[in-house]
């Protein structure tokens, strides 16, 4: 692919936010979480790492008392084409919001880009942060994930008018998904790294443990994402 002799290298979503719909939302994996959402009794809700606002808009719509949030600003900008309700720049292991929700919703394998150091932080805002009876429900990858892009998987196309190439690897060793996108416009070509760590479930069910009883959908998209459920003790 073309573009300029000019490169820029961004992160945080600075770049892939304004595509992030186009590139990267699961249809099939939105149904479910729907589903499995729509069979609990919640009312208010408190979604982290919110992206562009999909799943917020949808649950905004359905009723539901909720909050979005994210750490990217960029990502705040893009989720006001799909949801018009609060929507907080936050730090999903670090944050006070000085109330307490029925649900707090984590999706899109968002926990994946923490360390595995950082995953008890996250587990204690968000027991924090719940009602009695409460729920944690995040899903992150499935470790079939590092088999599957053993082999770099590269996508190339055009996203609105604007050409990309999409590269995923993955690290054994280091037990890591990479994703790198290449825009290339008219300004020259801009490009995006983003790396998440796939968890050995069992570590992060005794992590859970000291906050919630633990419940997991191991199949709940097979062999690509394990949920799981955090029932507040």
């Amino acid at each position: 692919m073309e573009g300029s002799a000019n490169s820029k290298n961004v992160s945080n979503y600075e770049m892939l936010a304004q595509y992030y719909d186009e590139l990267l939302q699961d249809e099939e994996a939105l149904s479910l979480w729907l589903k499995y959402i729509e069979e609990e009794k919640f009312s208010s809700v408190l979604e982290l790492a919110s992206g562009s606002g999909v799943m917020a808009g949808i649950l905004q719509k359905k009723g539901y008392d909720i909050i979005a949030s994210d750490i990217s600003e960029a990502m705040k900008e893009a989720a006001r084409e799909n949801y018009s309700g609060e929507y907080l720049n936050l730090n999903m292991t670090d944050y006070d919001l000085n109330r307490k929700f029925d649900l707090i919703l984590c999706i899109c394998d968002s926990i994946n880009y923490l360390y595995e150091e950082e995953l008890d932080d996250f587990f204690a805002c968000a027991a924090r942060h719940l009602n009695k009876n409460g729920r944690l429900i995040f899903d992150m990858h499935h470790q079939e994930r590092l088999n599957e892009f053993k082999e770099q998987y590269i996508e190339e196309g055009f996203v609105k008018d604007i050409p990309y190439q999409w590269t995923i690897s993955s690290d054994d060793f280091d037990r890591t998904v990479s994703e790198h996108f290449t825009f290339y416009t008219k300004d020259g070509m801009i490009q995006e790294h983003h790396t998440q760590n796939v968890f050995d479930p069992e570590c992060v069910k005794v992590k859970m443990d000291k906050y919630f009883r633990v419940r997991s959908i191991d199949d709940f998209v097979e062999d690509e994402k394990i949920l799981m459920v955090g029932y507040l003790k």
